[in-house]
């Protein structure tokens, strides 16, 4: 029992600051919070646990166990997931022994999971009244070897039947972003000027990857006027179209025929680059692979003569990560 008693000092004392900030996974209603402690020095500590719930002072009725954790720069680092955007929540923090036996409840925090302050929005692109003008580059290819970087127009279409026979490409400048931004969202927008076909048209967003093509001189068969695209039999007459140097679609617009602004989610797309600049290919707009033959849809470029249809991207965060909060422990 002595040593017991001693275990709850030496986590009261020890530790004695919980930080808490917060991290939002993208446009998901779930969020995650992060917790950092100084750790527990006893032999027979085996671990960690964090209760929470929603009311203040308790009852804790979820907890997250997270074992034995080495510590990161003398602290602990855990983080509670599957929490509720937008809700308060209410957290403790015990540490257990080899036995099981826990210590006392460390002193509560609190936060309204994912709410962050000081987001801002802006609007990358050649677009009226753009925050960053000149920072989209974009084009599209097709089933030869024109290059098409000058065209007004960016041409999704199907043909054969269920084949690819377009494609669009685009490259974002996200230099001006703050390096301690948190992205909260980032949607690509195209005015779609023409459709035709089949009456829902599906474009899906891919990342390019393997090879970073040069859109001053891409094709359907090379990503820089020299160098081919990775060959694939996905298209006629085996014209790669660069369909084998994407990934998988990270978000999918079934557009109708009404013309107008149509929206992609490229969150994580604009956070992996962010993260990884040099990952930053580009992405490309696929084609309907499951459309009847002629089914198009066509959007305005960032050449087009009217300002108020070209290609724009909104991404909206924080200029930096938020404040943690810093709760002393009482020894009480």
């Amino acid at each position: 029992m002595m040593r017991y008693q001693k275990y709850i000092k030496l986590l009261l004392l020890i530790a004695c600051v919980l930080v808490l900030t917060q991290a939002k996974n993208g446009l998901t209603a779930e969020c995650a919070q992060n917790f950092s402690w100084l750790p527990n020095t006893e032999a027979d500590l085996a671990g960690y646990k964090i209760y929470y719930g929603t009311s203040d002072g308790g009852p804790y009725p979820a907890s997250v166990d997270f074992g034995m954790i080495a510590p990161q720069n003398e602290r602990v680092y855990a983080e509670v997931p599957g929490l509720t955007c937008g809700t308060e929540y209410f957290f403790v923090c015990v540490a257990y022994n080899t036995q099981g036996v826990e210590s006392g409840y460390s002193t509560q925090v609190s936060g309204v999971i994912g709410s962050i302050s000081n987001v801002v929005t802006k609007v990358f692109g050649n677009t009226a009244g753009a925050d960053y003008p000149n920072t989209i580059e974009d084009t599209y290819i097709n089933l030869d070897q024109n290059n098409n970087i000058s065209s007004a127009s960016l041409n999704t279409y199907t043909w054969p039947a269920n084949m690819v026979a377009n494609a669009i490409l685009i490259k974002v400048d996200l230099s001006q972003i703050p390096q301690d931004a948190v992205i909260q969202s980032a949607v690509l927008q195209l005015y779609a000027t023409a459709a035709g076909g089949d009456s829902i048209y599906a474009v899906s967003s891919h990342k390019v990857i393997n090879n970073n093509p040069t859109l001053s001189s891409a094709t359907g068969y090379t990503y820089n006027g020299t160098n081919t695209w990775t060959s694939n039999t996905s298209c006629y007459n085996n014209v790669p179209m660069a369909q084998a140097d994407i990934g998988p679609s990270e978000s999918t617009n079934n557009i109708d025929m009404t013309l107008g602004y149509k929206s992609w989610d490229i969150t994580q797309m604009i956070n992996d680059w962010l993260a990884n600049p040099e990952s930053n290919y580009g992405l490309l707009l696929n084609s309907d692979a499951v459309a009847t033959t002629d089914s198009y849809r066509n959007f305005a470029s960032s050449e087009a003569a009217d300002t108020n249809q070209r290609p724009l991207l909104g991404i909206s965060y924080s200029d930096g990560e938020p404040k943690p909060t810093i709760i002393s422990i009482s020894t009480d």
